[in-house]
């Protein structure tokens, strides 16, 4: 009788499990950018003084796109970057841009895209997905071309924000503006 009901309670489990095409989603195009941005920081040279303790939390900025800043919330739950804890701010208008170490600035907010940069302190290392957001102040710029996420960087504008990006960053930059040749 026990081997029956273990049978039977068994055989509810699997009808109630989903199918195993089901377990392994693949990636959303909010979960990839959210994924590189919480990477980006590491590759990073950041001015001496940005961070005050070593623990201080790096606080990356999102404007105008809900799905990136909850799956950012959810990969940086619990993780640090470069020993600091990561804090998630969602950016609804130019007073929120105020001490934040990264800002992605979502198409939807194109047209407030300079109101933004100009309210952002240096350094920071902004973030755009536009197809000219290299030419209007980002710093990294997501490309999204065959289903896959890439990005180009602005050695210029890195500059101008005041940081320095990582050599192994660029080497897997698709392209990279203001190259020394």
């Amino acid at each position: 009788m026990r081997q029956l009901l273990a049978h039977f309670l068994l055989v509810l489990v699997a009808l109630g499990l989903p199918a195993p095409q089901a377990w392994a989603q693949a990636p959303t195009e909010s979960s990839v950018k959210a994924a590189f941005l919480l990477k980006f920081g590491a590759f990073v040279e950041w001015p001496a003084g940005v961070f005050a303790r070593p623990d201080q939390p790096i606080v990356i900025g999102v404007a105008g796109d809900e799905a990136i800043a909850a799956d950012l919330e959810r990969l940086a739950a619990g993780r640090q970057v470069e020993g600091h804890p990561v804090i998630v701010r969602r950016v609804a208008d130019s007073a929120a841009g105020a001490g934040l170490h990264v800002l992605y600035v979502a198409p939807r907010r194109e047209s407030r895209l300079q109101e933004l940069l100009d309210t952002v302190t240096r350094p920071v290392l902004v973030v755009t997905s536009q197809a000219d957001g290299l030419q209007h102040g980002g710093v990294i710029n997501f490309i999204t071309e065959g289903g896959r996420v890439r990005f180009a960087a602005s050695l210029t504008a890195a500059d101008t924000r005041g940081i320095k990006l990582s050599a192994r960053l660029l080497a897997v930059a698709q392209s990279v503006e203001g190259r020394a040749r």
